[in-house]
């Protein structure tokens, strides 16, 4: 949609960009030091610091975004294939990630198409805002209900999950937290 480019294309001129990952990216994937090439994906990849981290990492990713201010962000970086798309009509393709990042990102039509794109035994890191009192989010579709993060991929095998207060944009938020691979 235009209006989703139009507001992610503000919105990034007007964040700085920060260079921490997910925390639980940090802790859950080693360095990529085999010599086989490893794929990941970063849906909706923002200004690509999980990108990039992943990148350091080991391995080649594919950073995929409806911002063409995002995706212009990540161009001409090494092992950084980028896309500029919209994930409402996008469709994943079929085993071929070795490990899969979706942060702050909801489009419950991808979870099956998330799952069939793992590799076996390829690693699933996601985390997004969970409906709660506190939220300001004005459309609750872009929020999970409570478990519907680990209800949805249950399939998997489960390394960790929770819902917990995280600080984020200087409030605390509910946020769903879950390591899965497949």
């Amino acid at each position: 949609m235009i209006e989703d480019k139009n507001k992610w294309n503000v919105k990034h001129k007007q964040n700085l960009i920060t260079s921490k990952p997910l925390e639980l990216l940090q802790k859950y994937i080693p360095n990529n030091t085999s010599s086989s090439k490893k794929y990941a994906l970063d849906i909706a990849c923002g200004m690509g610091r999980n990108s990039r981290f992943m990148r350091d990492c080991g391995f080649i990713v594919d950073s995929i975004d409806i911002s063409d201010v995002a995706i212009d962000n990540l161009k001409n970086e090494h092992n950084i294939n980028t896309l500029c798309v919209d994930l409402d009509n996008f469709t994943l393709d079929k085993n071929k990630y070795d490990l899969i990042c979706n942060s702050f990102f909801l489009e419950r039509r991808l979870f099956p198409q998330i799952i069939e794109s793992l590799k076996k035994d390829g690693l699933l890191i996601f985390e997004t805002f969970v409906l709660d009192t506190n939220n300001q989010i004005s459309n609750t579709n872009h929020l999970l209900r409570k478990n519907e993060l680990l209800r949805a991929f249950i399939d998997l095998n489960i390394i960790f999950y929770e819902e917990v207060y995280l600080e984020k944009s200087g409030e605390h938020s509910l946020v769903a937290r879950l390591v899965a691979n497949g």
